[in-house]
């Protein structure tokens, strides 16, 4: 899959120009208010409230919501559906491929932790702790291997973390608190691979399901365009015929100079070579050049 491009004023232009109006998708942590876009969908990845008081944005024309949980936040008199995106890679999470035994934990504790100042439970004392954006923080590879060979992996928050782990053959154990009242998806993922608190119960449900639980998550890939073209089709309904009186982000968007274009092609490439490597990223500049696309 091709990088998204960027906008630009020129792209603005145009579409205004035409008539275009834009549908403009945000997480509920942007205050989109002052882009003054024309057609707005909230995007709602967590419980309402939770991260922004959002869901009170009564001028939204749609709300998207992550899962069937949050969903049922939304009043019932506001547009919206359900769109739950597998976004972890289970070409590159997944088990070993010998059956060595597993042993010890590992958890996370995120936002609950270093945001929320929670303290972590004696049960995931003296266990590695994953961690993101700090100087010793795990690299992906790292967090595979952990998960490689781990008996369990306690979380202590929603994360994609949960769902590596479950990739990796290791069972996640979701531990509720004051700011977790349970996992988002526990729906969508049909109750396979994870446990809610760590009663040897749930324990032993999350062991014995985690194989049906990769399983599962490879069929939602597999049907995950009926969901998008859903959507597609709900708000391209709604958006038909709106008039488009004022360009969408006039006031921020100005043509790149030089600068910004070499900042914005070395970013590009930064993204191409992490995701697909130097070779993959040879065969996306070649299909550019035989397209006939230069720009990003």
């Amino acid at each position: 899959m091709d990088a998204a491009p960027f906008l630009y004023k020129r792209i603005v232009d145009y579409h205004f120009s035409v008539g275009l109006c834009p549908i403009v998708i945000y997480p509920e942590v942007v205050d989109i208010r002052r882009f003054s876009a024309p057609f707005r969908v909230q995007y709602l990845l967590n419980y309402a409230g939770l991260l922004a008081c959002s869901i009170d944005r009564v001028d939204d024309d749609f709300v998207l919501c992550y899962s069937d949980k949050i969903a049922e936040g939304v009043p019932s008199d506001r547009p919206s559906s359900t769109l739950f995106i597998p976004v972890s890679d289970p070409l590159f999470y997944q088990p070993l491929a010998d059956s060595r035994p597993r042993a010890g934990g590992v958890f996370y504790a995120g936002k609950f932790k270093y945001r929320f100042g929670g303290k972590t439970l004696p049960l995931t004392d003296g266990m590695p702790e994953i961690t993101r954006d700090r100087p010793d923080s795990q690299t992906p590879e790292q967090i595979r291997d952990l998960f490689q060979k781990a008996e369990f992996f306690y979380c202590y928050e929603d994360s994609a973390l949960a769902i590596e782990a479950i990739l990796c053959g290791c069972p996640a154990v979701f531990l509720p608190n004051d700011h977790f009242p349970g996992p988002l998806g526990a729906k969508e993922l049909a109750g396979l691979g994870f446990a809610v608190g760590a009663s040897p119960e749930q324990l032993a449900h999350a062991r014995a399901t985690v194989g049906a639980a990769r399983e599962h998550y490879l069929k939602l890939l597999d049907n995950l365009g009926p969901q998008v073209d859903a959507f597609i089709d709900a708000t391209q309904k709604l958006v038909a015929g709106r008039p488009y009186t004022k360009p969408f982000a006039a006031r921020y968007l100005r043509p790149p100079g030089p600068m910004q274009r070499t900042l914005d092609l070395s970013r590009f490439m930064r993204d191409v070579i992490e995701d697909r490597g130097l070779w993959g990223t040879a065969k996306v500049i070649a299909k550019r050049i035989r397209a006939g696309r230069f720009t990003i």
